[in-house]
Order: C-alpha cells, then structure tokens, then sequence
C-alpha cells in the first residue's frame, strides 16, 4: 500500500509553513537580482540588451525543464530534502556570478541557478497540499503567493543600496547571504519537526476527507489525468501569463530607464511599486473566485486575462504619461499575471492532491510557465531593440488575447474533471 508523510501538528505545521515562506521568499531574491542589477550591468557597457537577454533565457531554459523532472521527483522524494539543496545551489551561483567576466560565462552560471531553484516549488506546493496539517492548507497555498512580491521587493531594495553605494557585483553577494540564511533556518526547521511527522496511506490519508473519485479513471496515471482535465490546452495560456509576467518584471527598470531618462538606481527603487501592489492580488481575487466564479479556476482566471488589457491598453502612449502613472499600470499589469498564476500554478495542482500527484502537476505547469518566461526575456529585448517599448506593449495585448481565448475554451472540461464527470 502505498503512503505519503503526513503532519499533524498545527504547531509544528506553522513552523514548516514559515520556513517555506521564507525558503521561497529567498528563491525570488535569488533570481529577481539579475533583472535588478541588468541596468547597472549594461551602464557598464560589458554586453547589449539582446545578449542580456540571453542570460535570462539561460536562466529560465533550465529552470523550466527541470521543473518538469524535479515535478516528479517531489512525488517519489523527500521534498524538504529537495527545498536544502536548493538553497544551498542557489547560494553558491550567486556567489559566482560575481566571478563572471562574460556573458556567456553568466549565461552558464545563471543557468544552473535555475536548476538550484527548479527543486523548490514543486516540493513546497507538495509539503503545504499534502504534508501539513489538513485544516491549515488552503489558507497556506493562499499566503505562500505573498513570498513573490515579498521577495521581490527585497530583492529590489538589495539592489537598489547596492548599486548606489557600491556596484552590480554586490546585488548578488547580499543575495547569497539571504539564500544561505533560508538554508540554514528552513534545515532546523525540518529536523525539528521531523519527528513528528508520520507515514499514512494514500488511500485513507486526510487528503481524500469528503471526497469521491470513483469516476476519474486511471488515478495512478499523471497522463490520463492531465488529459482528462482539459489542462493539454490550457498549456499555451500558462505560456503566455509566464512571458508576460516575468518579461515585465525583467525589463520594466530598463524600460524606465530609456523611456524616461531617469538614473539606475532610481529606475530599480521605483520598480518596487510593482510587487508592493502585486501583493494584494491574490488576496483580492480570492473574494471573487469563492463567491462570484464558485471556485472556479480556469473561469476566473479568464476574467483576469480580461482585465489586464485596460492597463496595457493605457501603457501603450507610456512616453506622454508621468513616470509614476506608468509604474502604477505596470504593477497592475504584472498583479494581475500573478493572480493568474495564483490560479494555475497553486489552486489547479491542488485539484490533484488526493491523487498524489500535486508535485507533478505542478511542475508541468511552472515549466510551462517558464519556457514563457525563457522567450519573454530574450524575446522582448529583441522587439523593444526594434519597434520600441511601444510596440512591444501592443504584443502584450495580442498574445493575453491568445491567452483568454485558450483559457475561455476549457472552462467546461475542467469543471467537468472537478466533479468527477470524466
């Protein structure tokens, strides 16, 4: 019979729902850093924006890919193990960047950061669906969004003091003393709880309270499963939500930068705004996935899509608005790529965790998500070298079209795989 780690302890569930926080907190400084540092680094003169770009898209290639691989692993493995190590990679990689002379040499290095970091979420989303305590959960996978902007504003705050007192080289030293931290907190954290934690079937664990899968075929099987909910389609949404998403969140200080003349560290300070209101988001949204979209996920996640046009309709005369207006669309922009993926990455794998396969889920939409993101880094570089910030707005709009279209036609069979119906 086959089991999987289970604490009861709400005490002790606390505990390990903290250390993940401040794990995944950290993961974002250790990663948000490079497009914090990118306006310093090419005042530098050591590279162009498109083999910028190529750094980036190192990071994410790897990080994507084996976030399907370490998916599956969360399943079969111990994912606390999984989350130390991580941390412990990321710290060292960010350490070496320092060391870089290079693009390339950078390309490679930030690239196996994003292999360090690939190990992270999918372990964490696996611990907080189906190892903590059952009543602590969803409030959990709710509040465990906030360590994006949480951690992105640190990451900020890390560069901009950084790059104003000293240069590009020390965003990444101050990141690996937060990385290591988070190392060594979550490490005690799990060897004092772990004697508390206990082996129970699947069949019977918490995980299948009140619910009734006879229906679902083939619930050992992560393909038939994956099918059967209708996410194969939702894949190119999830893409999309990810180039957006991240694209903006790397270049939105080099675009301040060019649009408005403004200083780098100024640019990098003021981009702060964007994960300060981007921490709202979920919080927000969660009224209205409950009461007016009666938790659906790929339902309100069309609604979002939907919204973000305003703003990027808005930021697309972004060279006649004030610098702050610009910022403050932006923020609503990314806020609102971030409640999508609040809805895809977090709530859908949950809908999988009574079939052990949260962790797996999981990793095929954030390296879904991630391949977005690849594109995105370098693509958008590209498109802003030649038709301007501008033009790249309006691609926003086109592809978050593409995104609710895709979105909007799967709505059905994922309620459908919800109730049991296929």
């Amino acid at each position: 019979m086959k089991t999987q780690q289970y604490l009861e302890s709400k005490k002790y569930s606390l505990l390990v729902f903290i250390a993940c926080f401040i794990a995944y907190a950290a993961s974002y400084v250790g990663r948000i850093n490079y497009s914090a540092a990118l306006p310093d680094i090419l005042a530098d003169g050591l590279f162009t924006k498109s083999q910028a770009g190529i750094i980036g898209s190192a990071f994410f290639i790897v990080y994507g890919f084996f976030q399907i691989i370490n998916g599956f692993l969360g399943d079969k493995i111990s994912p606390f193990k999984m989350i130390m190590l991580g941390l412990f990679l990321s710290g060292g990689a960010n350490i070496l960047m320092t060391f870089c002379t290079t693009n390339i040499m950078m390309a490679v290095i930030w690239g196996f950061n994003g292999f360090a970091l690939s190990l992270l979420w999918a372990a964490i989303l696996k611990i907080l669906a189906n190892i903590i305590n059952y009543d602590m959960r969803s409030k959990a996978c709710l509040n465990i969004s906030a360590t994006l902007p949480i951690g992105t504003v640190l990451a900020y705050i890390l560069a901009s003091v950084s790059i104003k007192f000293f240069n590009w080289k020390y965003v990444f030293y101050t990141s690996s003393v937060v990385l290591i931290f988070a190392f060594i907190f979550f490490t005690v954290i799990y060897f004092l709880s772990k004697r508390h934690i206990t082996d129970v079937p699947i069949e019977s664990s918490i995980n299948n309270k009140n619910e009734d899968n006879t229906k679902v075929k083939d619930t050992n099987k992560f393909l038939p499963l994956f099918l059967s909910a209708g996410l194969l389609l939702v894949l190119p949404a999830d893409a999309i939500h990810g180039a957006i998403k991240e694209g903006i969140t790397t270049w939105v200080p080099t675009m301040i930068t060019e649009t408005y003349n403004t200083p780098v560290a100024f640019s990098v300070f003021v981009s702060i705004i964007l994960p300060i209101v981007n921490l709202s988001g979920n919080y927000i949204v969660t009224p209205l996935y409950n009461k007016v979209f009666k938790k659906d996920e790929l339902k309100t996640g069309a609604f979002i899509l939907g919204f973000v046009l305003i703003p990027f309709a808005f930021l697309i005369f972004m060279k006649n608005l004030p610098v702050v207006l610009s910022v403050i669309l932006l923020a609503l922009g990314t806020t609102a790529m971030h409640t999508f993926n609040y809805m895809i990455i977090t709530l859908v794998p949950m809908q999988f965790a009574k079939y052990g396969k949260t962790a797996t889920v999981t990793g095929v939409m954030n390296a879904t998500a991630y391949i977005g993101c690849a594109a995105a880094t370098y693509g958008f570089g590209i498109i802003s070298d030649n038709i301007g910030w501008n033009g790249t707005v309006i691609v926003w709009i086109v592809i978050d079209i593409i995104a609710l279209l895709f979105t909007s036609l799967n709505i059905k069979k994922w309620n459908r795989f919800k109730n049991n119906e296929c």
